[in-house]
């Protein structure tokens, strides 16, 4: 895990200016669009393409409810932030999009690695919304580690000591996500990368969903030799909606004897399938993306960021694979179909 440390570490530093500036007027490509000249944007103002994502999740940045965004608001958003002072009894914080069209779209909720949202979204290629548009689902992702104060360093504390708390709050994102008009709510399927495999397992092994897949998921869920965590087998019965698990025979993270030893123990389950890359290991999508207008604007920044985030996927995971990245992508496809209602 030391590469979603140094990671981290890294995105703290990245974010460090935005944060800082969170007082400051709207930047010029904001108030570039800002058409009334009032210092904020309202939602008919989010139109141009690097925008368009705020325009879906409008309502949950517009922390102040003043029908404008501001530019701490839209920091927070970037950074995959909740609002201040948001009541437990909110829904933990989420992005969506939708592919073009008016829907209902099928759906999947996308569960980041332990290198949080917004490092996933920078790495992961499977994870990122666009992905998924391209292959008409529409995209829901929450912030399981936001709310509860959860960092790379503590994150075994997301399988025990906050487990219970992020299962009722991923249960009431779906329960959202049925009520969305523009989401067909039969056909809501999760997928789950490392730490966000284990929460496939659980959205799948309790029913939440209509099926899950979880890429080079969590099975073992503890520190140590021994497996004394009894989840996510325990989430797993004859009631269990299907699960396709993919995961690489080289994952130096959540090694293949963990992901066998586990795979035993669950494999008389209904529906359940796996498969195993013989030339992968974990992280096998990291393919780093930034936007183009990030590079345009601050290319200096730009281009420093992309060699760090190329170097922790070349040399902190166990190197990208852009075959087994097509195939898993393919495979979790076909088996959503297959489990279509």
């Amino acid at each position: 895990m030391s590469g979603l440390i140094i990671l981290f570490s890294f995105l703290v530093f990245f974010n460090a200016t935005e944060v800082n500036a969170e007082n400051k007027k709207l930047s010029a490509r904001e108030a570039a669009n800002d058409a009334n000249g009032d210092g904020l944007l309202q939602k008919n103002e989010t139109n141009f393409p690097t925008m368009w994502a705020w325009k879906a999740n409008f309502d949950q940045i517009d922390c102040d409810k003043n029908s404008g965004l501001d530019r701490a608001e839209i920091i927070r958003f970037k950074n995959f932030k909740a609002c201040p002072n948001q009541g437990d009894s909110a829904h933990i914080y989420h992005q969506k999009a939708y592919p073009t069209g008016s829907g209902p779209f099928p759906a999947v909720i996308a569960l980041h690695t332990s290198g949080g949202a917004k490092g996933t979204r920078n790495l992961i290629e499977n994870y990122r919304k666009e992905t998924w548009l391209k292959s008409g689902y529409a995209w829901y992702a929450p912030n399981f580690f936001d709310r509860h104060g959860i960092t790379t360093k503590s994150r075994m504390e997301t399988f025990d000591d906050y487990r219970e708390h992020i299962e009722k709050e991923l249960a009431a994102i779906i329960a959202l996500m049925k009520s969305d008009p523009k989401i067909d709510s039969k056909n809501i399927f999760a997928i789950g990368f490392s730490n966000g495999g284990f929460w496939t397992s659980f959205l799948a092994g309790k029913g939440i969903v209509t099926a899950g897949a979880s890429h080079y998921g969590v099975w073992k869920a503890n520190m140590g030799q021994d497996m004394t965590n009894p989840y996510p087998m325990e989430y797993f019965s004859s009631k269990s909606s299907p699960l396709l698990a993919l995961h690489g025979e080289d994952d130096s993270t959540q090694k293949i004897e963990f992901f066998s030893e586990v795979w035993s123990q669950i494999k008389d389950t209904p529906k359940i399938e796996e498969h195993v890359y013989s030339d992968a290991g974990h992280a096998w999508d990291c393919f780093p993306y930034l936007p183009k207008w990030f590079f345009e604007e601050r290319s200096k920044k730009a281009s420093s960021a992309m060699k760090k985030f190329k170097g922790v996927c070349a040399d902190k995971f166990d190197g990208p694979n852009r075959e087994v990245t097509n195939d898993a992508l393919k495979r979790t496809i076909i088996f959503f179909l297959k489990h279509a209602k």
